[in-house]
């Protein structure tokens, strides 16, 4: 390849990227596993957290459905609020410790999925975080309780987010990887409505 050439290859590159930040853009990240090699570098952090999920149905005052399934893994949307410009769709484990590694920058959440039998149950709860290079972000242990309806229910998170359980958790979590934790202050967010997407090809049973 002679010089004109790779400056032209270059400069497309360059072209290419800078319409894709203006624009805009969405991309699927998978939580990492704890054997993964992945770790946090100048241009990436790595989010870590525990989720402790539980279910009910309130119809009739008759317990959980024996037909009524739930993935086991939960959908967030999340947006990088530093520039407006890059989303994200994130699986977190609805139970388990979770390893996530993301593109520097502050993030919050827009939307919660939960996937079951009847349809995706959707949510918000207020979620923000900052992801730096070289580091870990800690979400510390989210208690997730949610009752449903037909179509309409409510959600309650409790933050279990005590530094020495962070610690403790982080390290079954990273194994041997090193990594400088700041904690992300996440408030217990009280109840909150969800609702049911019948519609939604989402829907998956696990």
């Amino acid at each position: 390849m002679n010089r004109a050439t790779f400056r032209s290859t270059c400069l497309m590159n360059l072209l290419l990227l800078i319409a894709d930040v203006s624009a805009g853009s969405t991309a699927a990240v998978v939580p990492l596993s704890t054997s993964d090699s992945e770790q946090a570098d100048q241009d990436h952090g790595l989010l870590v957290g525990t989720n402790h999920f539980t279910i009910g149905l309130i119809r009739n005052g008759q317990g959980q459905s024996p037909d009524f399934k739930h993935s086991n893994e939960m959908e967030w949307h999340i947006e990088e609020v530093t520039y407006g410009k890059r989303s994200l769709a994130i699986q977190l484990p609805v139970n388990g410790l979770f390893v996530v590694r993301l593109p520097v920058g502050s993030y919050r959440v827009t939307k919660m999925r939960f996937h079951s039998s009847e349809g995706s149950w959707h949510t918000v709860l207020p979620t923000a975080f900052e992801i730096r290079p070289w580091e870990c972000t800690s979400l510390g242990t989210s208690m997730l309780q949610m009752q449903v309806g037909f179509s309409t229910g409510w959600i309650r998170r409790q933050m279990l987010n005590e530094q020495e359980i962070s610690r403790n958790e982080n390290r079954r979590t990273l194994g041997q990887k090193e990594c400088s934790t700041s904690m992300a202050h996440l408030e217990s967010s009280g109840k909150r409505s969800v609702r049911l997407d019948r519609q939604s090809s989402g829907a998956r049973r696990h």
